[in-house]
């Protein structure tokens, strides 16, 4: 699923979470059936695990991607000392760009 999907979803079930605790708080000031009041508390309950699952994948997906630049951003940087050592040593000049660690 891709980001953007689960950041609105993320905020549906939040909404969702705020309606059914004002539902609750109605419920118990008029009095309604218990069980009734029980259902709706255990459905925040679930809801607000799913979105504990939602976070944690949008944030793997976060660190994934920074990872995935800082990598083609090493080899961009390896490749292009590469190239300017085999420029410098074509040339002739006794000039070495020395290897990062």
């Amino acid at each position: 699923m891709h980001k953007h999907k689960l950041i609105a979803l993320q905020k549906i079930i939040e909404e969702k979470i705020g309606s059914l605790r004002e539902e609750v708080e109605i419920a118990t000031n008029v009095k309604l059936n218990p069980l009734y009041i029980a259902d709706r508390k255990d459905e925040i309950e679930f809801l607000q695990w799913t979105i504990g699952t939602i976070i944690p994948i949008l944030y793997y997906d976060n660190e994934e991607r920074q990872q995935l630049r800082s990598t083609k951003m090493r080899l961009e940087l390896a490749e292009t000392i590469r190239s300017e050592n085999v420029l410098s040593e074509s040339s002739g000049s006794k000039f070495e760009i020395k290897r990062l660690q």
